[in-house]
């Protein structure tokens, strides 16, 4: 699906156009074969729009004659997952566009702030950066409420939770591989070899460099946590074991002593008391107060 936006400093709004004009912001969501016929004839690359539309992409720069293409990874959440999401914009002369597989809300956003004009490609281009920085740095603080959640409750850890804490970490690593790709091609815009760098969007640029880098942090942060959160529950887990194997083996020790001594009792040879009518209760009662003497020794070493 594609759809044209364009908007000058003298509109009020940003007008949704049928066709394409110069200064236009030009929208691709998932393109079908029609749709890449024409923007090939805008001259846009095609090897690029395959690899946008490749989930396992990662962020880069590059210069193709008048146009710059930069691949952009963008952070979401399905059902639980999390993952990046390739976006390729697209900065010409005549020409700004944004293409992806999926459709991704924060454009909207974008397109809705009262500063953006289309014309103002290097303008849009740092607040698309920096929206995506600010969604890293959301999605990364959402998954740390969940963290602190389950944090306060470890020894109720489920093996779902353990499971769930995997996959959050595997999706935090991915974010740090897209974020420390980004940061890469951010430093890259700032030498000012690929677009042009205006004074007044400086401080964006700054700003953009200095979120991502708090945001490449608060991902690490996110992770340490999460192994802490396993290393703490191995441990639990250890002690836990160790404890029922300590009590197992101090009962088997003390219902060993009533079965050694049956088994003395049960053998055909002359023992003591065998011939005493109350021979069966000093036995018991003797067993019995062993026992009992085992049971306080154990409950005073803590092995019970």
């Amino acid at each position: 699906m594609i759809s044209i936006f364009h908007r000058t400093i003298k509109d009020r709004r940003v007008r949704k156009l049928k066709k394409f004009k110069p200064g236009a912001w030009i929208d691709v969501v998932n393109p079908s074969e029609e749709e890449n016929g024409f923007l090939r004839g805008l001259g846009i690359d095609f090897s690029f729009i395959e690899d946008a539309l490749d989930p396992d992409e990662l962020p880069r720069v590059e210069r193709e004659k008048e146009t710059v293409y930069l691949i952009l990874n963008v952070p979401q959440k399905e059902r639980g997952k999390i993952f990046n999401v390739p976006l390729l914009v697209a900065v010409a002369k005549d020409i700004f566009l944004t293409l992806s597989q999926k459709p991704l809300e924060f454009r909207k956003e974008v397109l809705r702030h009262p500063q953006t004009f289309t014309t103002q490609k290097t303008k849009n281009l740092l607040r698309i950066c920096l929206e995506i920085t600010n969604l890293y740095t959301k999605k990364i603080r959402q998954i740390n409420k969940q963290i602190n959640a389950k944090k306060v409750s470890l020894s109720k850890l489920k093996n779902q939770d353990i499971a769930a804490f995997v996959e959050l970490e595997e999706g935090l690593n991915e974010f740090i591989t897209a974020i420390v790709a980004q940061i890469g091609v951010f430093e890259k815009i700032r030498s000012g070899k690929y677009v042009k760098i205006f004074e007044t969007d400086e401080h964006l640029l700054e700003d953009l460099i200095t979120d991502s880098y708090q945001c490449l942090d608060m991902c690490r942060t996110s992770i340490k946590k999460i192994i802490n959160i396993r290393e703490a529950y191995s441990a639990i887990l250890s002690n836990n074991l160790n404890k029922t194997m300590k009590m197992l083996a101090s009962l088997a020790i003390i219902l060993g002593v009533p079965t050694i001594i049956a088994s003395f009792y049960g053998m055909n040879v002359r023992l003591p008391l065998q011939t005493n009518p109350l021979a069966f209760f000093y036995i018991s009662t003797a067993t019995f107060l062993i026992c009992l003497l085992l049971i306080i020794i154990f409950l005073l070493k803590k092995w019970l």
